[in-house]
């Protein structure tokens, strides 16, 4: 495998919404070592934007990776030197996100259909930044589906010499499904996966998609490089406390959830005045994931939120995890 500054044993998906800097803070108090991505963020927000709210997150935080979208070669340098002055530890081109929206920004799994474009993109902005830059794709889009079309695609990409790729299993409908169903209903791949690795085993490769209970997490490291999870830890940010030890061979005690939440309980204090309550809260939601009376439990909680109870919000929580 080629050097790369990072360890991509396991990583957490960028999700729109979700993975903002706030849940990452949450993510980070319970795995140390798992690599965590932004939201993606097209290139023009940042030249058009507030860029320095835009890139916000905590010290924490790190090793996280910038995602972005786009397709402007200097555009994509621009947002590369902002990678490097706001410290992120690598950044990483989508061209697999199948929103409509995000197609007709000429972003995202459109892109696929460019692959001298996306080598070109890269090209400039490995000149920008020695940190690591990496892409993440489909194994297809439309009626562009076949494995030829996949390797070919890989190998234009290559070209680059980036070092690491990011592969969700399924190919993108840029017509016909929405976004949610672009997660779930194209046919997984991992045999795409497996081949492309075969054929380019200097590379690093990591899966994504489907990946929903960590033995099967484990299980594709026989194969790959790292996994990539999403879904499964936005419904359960417990499901990243084994990881240290799991993939990283750390030695460490697995994260005590009452001290999880009275530490991201301190930084949602701290910074009421400062970031939208909406994100502060959110990843609260899905903390008590699998707890007996959860449904009931997450309908009081909503309640609290919309009255910005905080306090009575974390003894809330406190109380359901001793019970």
């Amino acid at each position: 495998m080629s050097e790369l500054n990072l360890n991509y044993r396991f990583s957490v998906a960028p999700m729109m919404g979700v993975t903002t800097s706030s849940a990452r803070y949450m993510y980070r108090l319970i795995s140390k070592e798992a690599i965590l991505f932004t939201e993606m963020i097209a290139s023009q927000a940042l030249h058009r934007g507030d860029y320095r709210k835009i890139l916000r997150k905590q010290e924490i935080e790190s090793p996280v990776v910038l995602q972005v979208g786009g397709s402007d070669i200097n555009l994509l340098k621009y947002t590369t030197a902002l990678a490097n002055k706001f410290n992120y530890q690598g950044i990483n081109l989508n061209v697999g996100c199948p929103s409509k929206k995000v197609s007709q920004g000429k972003m995202g799994a459109c892109l696929m259909k460019e692959a001298e474009l996306v080598r070109d993109c890269l090209n400039s902005m490995k000149v920008e930044s020695s940190i690591d830059v990496s892409l993440k794709c489909r194994i297809g889009v439309d009626e562009f589906d076949s494995y030829e079309f996949f390797r070919e695609f890989i190998s234009t990409v290559l070209e680059s010499d980036i070092k690491i790729i990011f592969i969700h299993a399924r190919k993108a409908y840029l017509k016909g499904l929405d976004p949610k169903k672009n997660r779930t209903l194209p046919e997984l791949k991992y045999d795409f996966v497996y081949r492309i690795k075969n054929e380019f085993p200097n590379i690093n490769f990591v899966m994504n998609g489907g990946l929903t209970d960590i033995n099967d997490c484990v299980e594709q490291l026989k194969y790959l490089d790292g996994v990539m999870v999403g879904r499964a830890i936005q419904a359960n940010p417990f499901f990243i406390q084994e990881v240290d030890n799991i993939f990283y061979n750390k030695n460490t005690r697995v994260a005590d959830k009452q001290f999880v939440v009275k530490q991201y309980f301190d930084y949602v204090k701290n910074n009421l005045e400062t970031v939208s309550t909406y994100e502060l809260l959110s990843p609260l939601l899905s903390l008590c994931f699998g707890l007996p009376g959860s449904k009931k439990f997450k309908q009081e909680i909503n309640e609290l939120i919309r009255a910005r109870d905080i306090n009575k919000l974390e003894d809330t929580y406190l109380n359901l995890i001793a019970a």
